[in-house]
C-alpha cells in the first residue's frame, strides 16, 4: 500500500511541476517579466548612459574608418538591446558630416555586437536614416 501511495505522490508532483512550467514559460513569453522575451530587443530608457554613449562614439568611428567619411559624434536618440551571447545595441544616431555645417545632425541607424568579457566589439550595420 505504501509503494502505491508513493507512486501516486511522485505522479502529481511531476503533474504540478509540468504545469507550473507551462505557466511560467507562457508568462515569459508574453513578457510577463520585467525584461520581457530572452532574447527580445529592450528599448534603452537612458540614452546618455556612458555605455550607450561608448557604442554611439565607436559606431561612427568605425563607420568613418570603413567608410573614409568624416561624421561627428552628436548623441544617441534612442536604442534598444537585445542579449544574446553579448549584446547587441541598435541605436539611432545623429552625427554630422565633418565637411558639412549642420545644427541638428543627420539620422543614422548603427548596429553594434559588444562582447566586452572578450574584448570584441563589431559594427553590423550603419546606415543613413
Amino acid at each position: 500500500m505504501a509503494l502505491k501511495f508513493n507512486r501516486n505522490l511522485a505522479g502529481t508532483l511531476f503533474a504540478a511541476v509540468v504545469i507550473a512550467s507551462f505557466f511560467f514559460h507562457a508568462s515569459a513569453a508574453l513578457g510577463g517579466g520585467k525584461g520581457g522575451l530572452l532574447g527580445g530587443w529592450s528599448r534603452i530608457t537612458d540614452t546618455k548612459d556612458s555605455k550607450v554613449v561608448e557604442i554611439g562614439k565607436f559606431a561612427v568611428d568605425q563607420y568613418n574608418e570603413d567608410s573614409k567619411s568624416k561624421l561627428v559624434f552628436k548623441r544617441v536618440v534612442k536604442g534598444e538591446t537585445q542579449v544574446i551571447a553579448g549584446t547587441n545595441y541598435r541605436l539611432v544616431i545623429s552625427a554630422t558630416d565633418g565637411g558639412r555645417r549642420s545644427r541638428s545632425g543627420d539620422k543614422y541607424l548603427a548596429e553594434v555586437w559588444d562582447k566586452p568579457w572578450m574584448s570584441r566589439r563589431n559594427l553590423t550595420s550603419f546606415k543613413k536614416l
